[in-house]
């Protein structure tokens, strides 16, 4: 008889259990996976447009600067090439590790100012997903699937147009 109770309390843990995990695997089967075309979104944005004419603005204000300097640096050494002069060398050091400064200037700048620029862009794209999956409580994750973003394939639903609609773009 004790066997028979121990049977049937193992028969029933193993059923139950079977159900449970068929019930959490069921629940699993309504979660989902989308995509989303993040650079479809940014280039609708009428912020971008706008952070893109002034980094453009940045980086031609640097770029002139550096080509001042690689003229300035061109004429001397054109001079040292005539008379080997050893200030106009020293010179020339100089002016390339100026140059060389301003470089690192200049990129450091602008990834300042890219960011600075970008990224209240990014958060209020970011807001509008969380929107998105805020209404529909099915989704688990978002990929990112514009083009060089790394997914190539992703057969999930996609969200980009709804993230649109909650950042007023079409």
């Amino acid at each position: 008889m004790k066997k028979n109770t121990i049977f049937y309390f193992l028969l029933f843990i193993s059923l139950f259990g079977y159900s449970y995990s068929s019930y959490s695997k069921d629940q699993e089967c309504h979660k989902k996976i989308v995509c989303l075309n993040s650079m479809a979104l940014i280039e609708k944005m009428p912020e971008f447009s706008t952070a893109q004419k002034e980094l453009d603005r940045i980086s031609k204000i640097h770029e002139n600067i550096l080509d001042k300097l690689a003229k300035e640096f061109h004429k001397k050494a054109e001079k040292f090439q005539k008379n080997k002069n050893p200030i106009l060398k020293k010179e020339l050091e100089i002016l390339q590790a100026r140059a060389h400064a301003y470089q690192k200037t200049a990129s450091d700048d602008l990834t300042k100012k890219q960011n600075k620029l970008l990224n209240p862009i990014y958060k209020k794209i970011e807001n509008a997903i969380h929107k998105v999956i805020d209404k529909d409580k099915s989704i688990i994750r978002v990929d990112d699937c514009s083009p060089g973003k790394g997914v190539l394939v992703n057969k999930g639903e996609d969200i980009t147009e709804e993230v649109k609609k909650e950042l007023g773009v079409r």
